[in-house]
């Protein structure tokens, strides 16, 4: 198992040596098969309640700016700390192999069932740690400044017309008929529609998930996996430039997250989700 311990350090390190944004608890004991975490499942739907405060009704600027912060950042939180409960049980089986123990009972009916959550389905000719290698880079969380700066920029600060209609803060598309609302300016030939959520916290917790999922954004959660791997911090920052097919706009786009960042001074809110 040697040569495939380098693929669960990936993943493991963080269990060990926290890093921004994204720690997980300390490995102090094993989970019990019944500690398994499955989270609800992430949903588009209608649009069932609106909390969000007046956005554009706050002139100064300042003030629409911290009550935006004030009213996404528990949803970031709070869909974050999901991820972590999943990434501290795969943890521990790795760290179990890591000390020449075997998974044992239902242990991969579970890890399939997490494969399917994040789209590594058929992985069950892979062994046990090559399966848990592929699943910690992927079941990881994102940093908070990240978050806030994209929902900031696709949503005009909470303004837009698809974040006040479709709880959607992300511009998040979706592709069957009815599935949300659909782009007053969508190109001919087109048939996408701006994706309608029941309230906010769904569309935080599919844009985690997107991010964590999506083939495009393998650069993304490449840069985030070195860097827990080498215990080395990974700021919302640096893991923009790994969000460069997010926008039709590209690398442009990548800055223009990166300057709301440092311009707002976002990285302080990355405390929130450590551990």
């Amino acid at each position: 198992m040697g040569s495939l311990i380098p693929l669960i350090l990936v993943g493991l390190a963080a269990m060990l040596f926290p890093m921004e944004d994204a720690a997980a608890p300390r490995a102090e004991k094993f989970f019990s098969l019944a500690d398994v975490y499955h989270p609800a499942a992430v949903k588009l739907g209608k649009v069932e309640q609106s909390t969000a405060p007046e956005f554009a009704e706050i002139r100064h600027a300042p003030d629409r700016k911290q009550a935006f912060y004030e009213f996404l950042l528990p949803m970031i939180h709070s869909a974050n700390a999901e991820v972590k409960k999943e990434r501290r049980w795969l943890g521990q089986l790795a760290m179990r192999l890591l000390e020449g123990g075997v998974l044992v009972g239902n242990e991969r009916d579970e890890l399939g069932r997490i494969e399917i959550r994040y789209r590594l389905a058929n992985q069950t000719s892979l062994s046990d740690a090559q399966r848990l290698g592929a699943l910690l880079k992927r079941v990881d969380t994102v940093p908070a400044s990240l978050i806030v700066a994209q929902a900031a920029k696709e949503s005009g600060w909470g303004t837009s017309r698809f974040a006040t209609e479709a709880n959607n803060y992300f511009g998040i598309w979706c592709f069957y008929q009815g599935c949300g609302v659909t782009p007053l300016r969508r190109t001919v030939g087109l048939n996408h529609e701006v994706a309608t959520f029941a309230d906010v916290s769904q569309s935080v917790r599919y844009y985690v998930r997107t991010l964590n999922t999506h083939s495009a954004y393998d650069g993304f959660r490449d840069m985030r996996a070195k860097g827990r791997n080498r215990n080395q911090p990974v700021s919302g920052e640096q893991l923009a430039s790994g969000l460069e097919r997010y926008s039709e706009r590209g690398f442009a786009y990548v800055e223009e997250i990166q300057d709301m960042i440092r311009y707002n001074k976002l990285a302080r809110f990355n405390s929130g989700d450590q551990a």
